[in-house]
């Protein structure tokens, strides 16, 4: 009886299903209803006086119905994750961009304002525990990076000077250039001159 079942039918591993989809391989016309509408497709009218023989299954147009669908769920399924995970990546880009151009400002206004090179990831680390730092990306596809503080959006340039002129700056001020010897040589060499 079952090797009869496979002769009379043909089986389809369907990608949403957990059982075979069987598909009788000879319908009559009035069942070519009970089959499903995708796969209604592979069946071929049968030209012949007996009205009752109706439909015979095309196994090979039946195996690529499956594959598309199959193909079709797989694409709606990346698709979806897209939209779920694309806005996220996209809002982490966008995120890591704002977080590079206020590293860059800040790296760029301690070094104007003397900070000693290798102490600079520490002054940064402060002054981001301080205040908080908002980069705006402007028409040009630059962004404009503003420190807010308590008592309002201030210039980076002016909040880092603040900083490193202040007592807890002074650790994180390189050491002043020394005087080249020649100067300081005709310095006093000069002043002997005067008092002679």
């Amino acid at each position: 009886m079952a090797g009869e079942n496979h002769i009379n039918n043909y089986f389809v591993k369907v990608h949403n299903q957990a059982d075979l989809l069987r598909l009788p391989r000879r319908i009559a016309t009035d069942r070519l209803e009970a089959i499903p509408e995708s796969y209604r497709a592979a069946y071929d009218y049968i030209e012949e006086d007996d009205p009752g023989r109706g439909y015979e299954l095309s196994t090979a147009i039946a195996d690529v119905i499956r594959d598309g669908e199959a193909e079709i769920a797989s694409l709606n399924a990346q698709f979806e994750k897209l939209q779920v995970e694309g806005p996220a990546k996209l809002a982490a880009v966008k995120q890591q961009m704002r977080d590079d151009a206020i590293n860059t400002t800040l790296q760029l206004s301690l070094a104007k304002a003397g900070a000693h090179e290798g102490l600079v990831e520490g002054a940064m680390a402060i002054l981001k525990k301080r205040n908080e730092f908002e980069a705006e990306k402007s028409d040009d596809g630059t962004y404009a990076v503003l420190a807010r503080t308590s008592l309002g959006l201030a210039p980076v340039d002016r909040v880092v000077q603040q900083f490193m002129q202040s007592e807890e700056g002074a650790a994180y001020r390189g050491k002043p250039a020394a005087p080249s010897p020649g100067n300081n040589f005709s310095r006093l060499q000069s002043g002997l001159k005067r008092r002679h």
